[in-house]
């Protein structure tokens, strides 16, 4: 039994009953694997008798709306409500995250609550407090709840893995390992994702709705943000931008452009791919993606971002998309030289 996700464990079930509740925090942007573990632990909470809501900066992606759960427990987080949010606070719990300032303006809440509990698998590029689960060789964070969850389940002698669970987490494995194709997928992922199928959770609309559902729109601006993409470095870095200017001619939402970062660094040869996108309030989000030998995440850290050794990002502001596609391309050849 994991040291650390027993303590988290322990914790939480002080809550029961207690009145407070405990605020769930995902990363900004959020992902398959950040709501769908968030989404898991927050319908175990409310099995337990334990208030909580989810805190994110941003509505939730078209893409994950079909995680009913996340529609019950998600809070889009108002700043002029923060005195209120804070009154009812317990205990903040970070899940795919373990820094206040990687969940956008929710992250003040975080910051102020007197009891903080993480539960991350990413490489931290910052300060972070209060108690930390943190595992960097767990596939996501889905796996690291599910080992918290069967703790609850011995602690409580009561059953909290049920379908509804089973499929939030298996949402965010099956997110974070590309369907079990990514680096990260381990033998113990495999395990978790058999008892989460043996428990109910459907792998096939989840991968459905994760992968293969589009719309008209993505696909209009899917088109032209690679046809626009360039390659550098004898074809080892991909890149491209996606300006508003393009969203708003494919009538696309702010999220159509996920997923573009991998279609890049899946051509021949490439090693690390960037998509750099325009935002509506005049930042670059960046999502990178790699082969080895290059590291996103230390390539991230580098610009105050953070994510995995092979997937991550960062966001820029006060600079235009073409100064930061400059600047990458200078980046990136530093690190291709010393690999």
């Amino acid at each position: 039994m994991n040291e650390c996700a027993l303590t988290i464990a322990c914790a939480l079930l002080e809550f029961s009953g207690a009145g407070k509740e405990i605020q769930i925090f995902p990363h900004v942007r959020v992902d398959g694997d950040a709501l769908g573990a968030s989404s898991a632990m927050a319908i175990v909470l409310q099995k337990l008798n334990i208030s909580s809501h989810i805190f994110i900066d941003e509505p939730i992606p078209d893409r994950l709306e079909f995680i009913s759960a996340a529609k019950v427990f998600t809070i889009h987080f108002d700043e002029s409500q923060l005195d209120s949010y804070f009154q009812s606070q317990g205990a903040a719990l970070a899940i795919d995250c373990s820094e206040a300032g990687r969940m956008g303006r929710a992250g003040t809440l975080f910051a102020k609550a007197d009891r903080q509990y993480v539960i991350d698998h990413h490489v931290s590029s910052g300060m972070s407090f209060g108690f930390r689960y943190i595992e960097p060789k767990a596939s996501a964070a889905s796996e690291m709840v599910l080992s918290v969850i069967r703790i609850l389940e011995e602690k409580t002698q009561k059953k909290l893995l049920d379908a509804d669970v089973a499929n939030c987490l298996m949402v965010g494995i099956q997110s974070d390992t590309g369907r079990f194709t990514f680096q990260n997928t381990t033998s113990d992922t495999f395990r978790a994702a058999a008892e989460l199928m043996d428990a109910g959770a459907n792998v096939h609309d989840n991968g459905y709705n994760l992968f293969d559902l589009t719309n008209v729109a993505r696909l209009k601006l899917t088109s032209q943000a690679l046809s626009n993409a360039k390659l550098f470095y004898e074809g080892k870095l991909a890149m491209t931008v996606v300006t508003q200017e393009m969203i708003r001619c494919a009538l696309a939402s702010e999220d159509a452009a996920d997923g573009l970062a991998a279609n890049l660094r899946d051509i021949k040869g490439v090693v690390v791919s960037f998509v750099l996108r325009e935002t509506t309030d005049g930042e670059i989000r960046v999502n990178i993606r790699s082969y080895d030998p290059f590291d996103s995440a230390a390539f991230a850290a580098e610009f105050g971002g953070g994510g995995h050794h092979r997937a991550a990002g960062f966001t820029v502001e006060n600079m235009t998309a073409s100064e930061l596609f400059r600047r990458i391309i200078e980046k990136v050849g530093e690190y291709l030289s010393r690999a």
